[in-house]
């Protein structure tokens, strides 16, 4: 009986569902758990992921999604690089949901070359609008665009079949740079796309619904023994329905029994409109630098995200602020303006716990030293705050790198809720989210860089 690997983590949830239909279809399964900490553990788990027929990566929140999605386990070097080999070794590997975060992350699907995928914040929108924001669970349907022969885990559909599919995730949005998506259409590398009921490829939320490029739902690799996609086809709700996302299972035994070919030659170009794609240029507005204030906040899960960043580098000159940069408008740049939008921003308490007294909101505004609002008492049952001048948002910590992607959806989000206020919405013309790492000196920042965080 073949034997096939299910490598989990801290906070994975869908290794059971995984273990029942390898089971169900014919194969033996293997949980190997993978938890930074326990170096002997970690050293027999990838020895025996090594060992195995194959492999079957789940979804769920492996780590909470610290630090972005499927980056901790894609630091994993003994897990990454005993799943590396056996897909080398023409094994086949299918990831669903947080697994393909962490394939993408680990650039499964790109073995040592320069091609750019990754997955991003959902952006649920319909004709240029936000019509849903955050988590996604919902059932919906994907066509097969690869000759059924193109992989190992799709023999047994149709040419453009149309498959039901479960998802569930906050980052299911596919995003490549444009070589990346010309490669994987030369080579007939995209899998899957969302889809219609009836199989019209639509780049609108439903029937996208997370604003992946191409509305591409999973991909392969050159030789087509990888599979990565948000869609849970290893659900017990499929295999209750009988319906065909199961089948991938029945492939896969099937290809490990044929002795796990190359199927890189049955790979057909593939001719998608790329210069179609959305721009999202609503959620990318650049902000004036001469108009922009930033507000540091430290929030009680900025704790967690710095503790995942020490485990992970043996660190501990690292801290971390989300990120508020807000645009104001003309003449509302003295430090009076700064300070009452700061001050009702506080007030409104949309940031889930800015208020509590551990929670410190600094701003900086162009040639401005370090403003925080501090808690310094009560008036009954009300905190009271007040303005204090500081060096450094972070005292010993001077070096920082920020990260504000663009599309920034959940900027968007923030500015409408902000204009909800009266004087925000005139004082405040545009919003970008994002976090900022601080660091005690360069040489901390630049290994957090190469090893974690990535970016320059």
């Amino acid at each position: 009986m073949k034997t096939i690997a299910v490598p989990y983590f801290p906070g994975s949830n869908g290794d059971h569902d995984a273990i029942s239909r390898i089971k169900e279809f014919g194969m033996q399964p293997l949980p190997l758990y993978f938890h930074i900490g326990n170096e002997k553990r970690l050293e027999d788990s990838a020895k025996a992921l090594t060992q195995v027929d194959g492999a079957v990566v789940p979804g769920g929140f492996p780590y909470e999604d610290r630090l972005g999605f499927g980056i901790v386990p894609a630091r994993i070097e003994q897990f990454t690089t005993a799943l590396r080999k056996l897909a080398d070794d023409g094994k086949p590997v299918i990831a669903f949901c947080s697994g393909n975060q962490i394939a993408q992350a680990m650039k499964l699907a790109f073995p040592d070359s320069s091609y750019k995928a990754a997955m991003l914040k959902n952006i649920c929108d319909r004709d240029g609008k936000i019509v849903y924001s955050g988590f996604l669970d919902r059932e919906l349907f994907t066509r097969l665009e690869c000759d059924p022969r193109r992989t190992a885990f799709t023999r047994n559909y149709k040419p453009g079949e149309v498959i039901p599919g479960i998802i569930d995730h906050g980052g299911g949005r596919f995003w490549a740079d444009k070589q990346t998506l010309e490669h994987l259409m030369q080579n007939g590398m995209i899998v899957t796309r969302y889809c219609t009921k009836d199989g019209d490829v639509l780049d609108n939320f439903p029937t996208n619904p997370n604003g992946s490029m191409l509305n591409i739902e999973s991909i392969t690799n050159r030789r087509g023994n990888v599979k990565i996609g948000m869609c849970h086809n290893e659900r017990k709700l499929n295999a209750l329905r009988k319906d065909a996302s199961n089948q991938v299972f029945a492939s896969m035994r099937e290809f490990i029994e044929e002795g796990c070919p190359d199927l890189s030659s049955n790979a057909q170009p593939q001719k998608f409109d790329i210069a179609g794609l959305k721009q999202f240029s609503y959620l990318s507005q650049t902000l004036d630098p001469g108009r922009t204030v930033n507000v540091y906040i430290k929030m009680l899960t900025d704790d967690n995200e710095r503790t995942t960043a020490q485990l992970c580098l043996n660190e501990d000159g690292i801290d971390r602020r989300r990120l508020l940069r807000l645009e104001l408008g003309k003449g509302y740049m003295t430090e009076e303006s700064v300070k009452s939008v700061v001050a009702e921003i506080a007030k409104m308490d949309f940031l889930d716990g800015i208020m509590l007294k551990k929670d410190l909101p600094s701003a900086i505004a162009p040639d401005t030293k370090v403003l925080t609002y501090e808690v310094v008492g009560k008036d009954g049952s009300t905190l009271r705050r007040e303005f204090t001048t500081r060096d450094e948002i972070v005292p010993g910590f001077p070096v920082r790198y920020e990260q504000v992607s663009l599309p920034d959806p959940d900027g968007h989000i923030v500015r409408e809720t902000l204009w909800q206020n009266p004087f925000i919405q005139e004082a405040v013309t545009n919003v970008h989210t994002g976090m900022v790492w601080f660091f005690r000196d360069h040489k901390t920042k630049q290994r957090a860089l190469t090893e974690l965080l990535g970016g320059n």
